[in-house]
């Protein structure tokens, strides 16, 4: 029997760490989830691998191996994945060849149906100062995308799940004390009031204020921070638990 009926795995910024996406799987596993969800920055980046090639040869012959294999054992589990700024766009047609191979599905700009809820996948990120310009753009833009997926919505049950969170909250700190997030996005939690949201890209935000959630309005927003996983019960996003 599973620890619970209708929970995910969220987790987010693993930038290529493959023990952490064993560890995140096998947890998986464990649990029994309906689905693990990967919010983005997925592939590698260092000094040494900040190359589309790079990520590209990752992709194929160590995560995607990985995942297939899981999914072959697990077939009742999803995983459902974006990429983030980190990730090299060009890279994009290897997730979904692994997509229609069934090993994953892939959320950006996309909505899906998890259990009896719609799940909003959005990768794009408000400007800084990033060595990948893929993902950016302005905050007039984000707003427009992100109506356009609402239009597609078939009902208001929603989990959002976007790469950047939203501006001002404790979820967006950088150092300094600094808020990083989205304003369009914060906007649009104000607004549709989904059921939570689930974030990632500023890793500090965790360590600068001791939390992972805030409530914007009725909405449960989640920023792990990097390569931590949250168990969610879908039916009751007030009970996270932060894994080891």
């Amino acid at each position: 029997m599973p620890e619970r009926e209708n929970t995910i795995l969220y987790a987010t910024d693993v930038h290529g760490d493959l023990d952490f996406y064993r560890k995140l799987l096998e947890t998986a596993a464990k649990k029994k989830v309906k689905a693990v969800v990967i919010g983005g920055d997925i592939l590698p980046t260092s000094l040494l691998v900040f190359d589309a090639s790079e990520q590209r040869l990752y992709l194929e012959y160590e995560m995607l191996p990985l995942f297939a294999g899981f999914r072959k054992k697990h077939k009742g589990i999803d995983i459902y994945i974006m990429m983030g700024n980190d990730d090299f766009i060009v890279n994009m047609d290897v997730l979904k060849a692994a997509e229609k191979k069934g090993v994953l599905k892939v959320m950006h700009n996309r909505v899906h149906k998890v259990g009896s809820l719609h799940m909003i996948g959005y990768s794009c990120v408000n400007p800084g100062p990033y060595p990948i310009k893929d993902w950016v753009k302005s905050e007039a833009e984000i707003r427009k995308d992100l109506q356009r997926l609402k239009g597609k919505l078939n009902g208001d049950d929603v989990i959002l799940v976007t790469h950047v969170p939203p501006h001002k909250t404790r979820l967006d700190f950088y150092y300094g004390m600094r808020h990083v997030g989205s304003r369009s996005i914060r906007e649009f939690i104000e607004k549709v009031q989904p059921r939570m949201s689930l974030h990632g890209h500023i890793h500090e935000s965790f360590e600068l204020t001791g939390t992972f959630t805030q409530k914007i309005g009725k909405t449960v927003a989640v920023n792990p921070g990097n390569a931590r996983m949250v168990l969610i019960n879908l039916d009751d996003p007030n009970s996270i638990k932060c894994l080891p």
